[in-house]
């Protein structure tokens, strides 16, 4: 077994005119997106191309080292850590980098970004980021159980058609986590004059959609250019629904912590597989389909909305600010809803204290 770092030593030296993209370079360029680029690629300069080196170079001027290491998202560390490692190889160091955009709408409850990586002439690839730390983020993710299109499926159709207009070239798209689903969203959704442009979309451990969306003539249209990527004990992919076939890749780490997607296991230039997600992975993703079916939209909003509201209330604004005593007071505030019954409170309780736990084991790996 090896790992993308491993990954990066063995292919570095190859460029894509050599070796085209395989899935291996897919998730190590959905990752690239989860980064704050904003003062770097989103600014034209007369003359010169933000490569991938040049980026990595600036990124680590404008971002400290020690800023870097409080960082508690486990995906915008990886992220760093990874275009330290790609701006050091042939392979990725020359790529261009361009048409970065990141944005937060607390009011909107929206977290969207997205970059365009130029592999050749004809070709880029399309990184659409995933839910970083930000409440606001996972609030999006929440919306996504009662509500399509949230504003980030939407910004990622537009992104996608905005940069494939008038360019006659053939695009990539992939994401991690929330990034796999926008990747899907905006290659099925995009006007069909685009959508003959897409070779690929690539959705590692990312989120499905609702029935009407996976059984739609657009989908269906493009279903089997969509590969999904999950581990072996996913969680966040096996939400929602999934029509095409994913496949299952092995990991070093356990539970909820297999969505980092750096525990996956390569060899040469491919995951390493197993033949199904983890039995207790696909009952726990079956109880939340039923009682997330067992609801209006209407009763999903109020839900959500109260999760939000309790994870917001003791002025946490990331998952780093949520710990063990907040969650004390989280359990207060729960317990004062009068207008909620009993099983509706033991789930919101249940989803309050998993996203706790969760990150407190994030902060407990090596390196955080």
């Amino acid at each position: 077994m090896a790992s993308l770092s491993e990954y990066l030593s063995w292919r570095g030296d190859i460029t894509f005119e050599q070796v085209p993209l395989t899935v291996i370079d897919a998730l190590l360029l959905s990752h690239l997106s989860y980064l704050n680029l904003t003062g770097i690629v989103d600014v034209p300069q007369r003359n010169k191309e933000w490569t991938l080196a040049r980026t990595e170079k600036r990124y680590w001027e404008l971002h400290t080292e020690a800023e870097f290491e409080k960082c508690v998202s486990f995906a915008v560390r990886t992220a760093g850590n990874l275009l330290r490692e790609m701006a050091r190889t042939k392979r990725f160091g020359d790529l261009v980098l361009r048409n970065f955009v990141s944005r937060i709408d607390v009011a909107a409850e929206e977290q969207f970004s997205a970059l365009e990586i130029v592999l050749g002439k004809k070709e880029s690839f399309i990184s659409f980021g995933g839910t970083d730390d930000t409440l606001v983020g996972w609030k999006e993710d929440f919306n996504m159980c009662y509500l399509s299109p949230v504003p980030a499926q939407t910004d990622a159709k537009e992104y996608l058609e905005e940069v494939l207009l008038g360019s006659g070239k053939k695009v990539y798209i992939g994401g991690h986590s929330k990034g796999g689903n926008l990747a899907v969203y905006s290659a099925v959704q995009c006007k069909k004059i685009f959508r003959r442009s897409i070779l690929k979309v690539y959705n590692f451990d990312g989120p499905g959609f609702n029935k009407a969306f996976i059984e739609s003539e657009r989908y269906q249209d493009m279903r089997e250019r969509v590969e999904t990527w999950v581990p072996e004990s996913s969680i966040v992919g096996m939400l929602l629904e999934h029509e095409e076939d994913y496949r299952v890749v092995k990991s070093r780490q356990n539970g909820f912590l297999q969505h980092d997607a750096t525990s996956w296991e390569v060899m040469g230039a491919e995951f390493i597989t197993t033949p199904a997600v983890k039995q207790s992975s696909k009952r726990m993703a079956e109880g939340v389909k039923e009682w997330v079916n067992s609801l209006s939209p209407k009763e999903l909003e109020t839900f959500f909305a109260r999760v939000y509201e309790v994870l917001t209330a003791t002025d946490a604004k990331t998952l780093g600010d949520l710990n063990t005593d907040r969650l004390k007071n989280m359990t207060a505030l729960i317990h004062s809803f009068k207008e909620m019954d009993k099983k509706t409170k033991d789930m919101l309780f249940a989803l309050v204290k998993a996203v706790v736990t969760a990150n407190r084991k994030r902060k407990q790996l090596p390196g955080n």
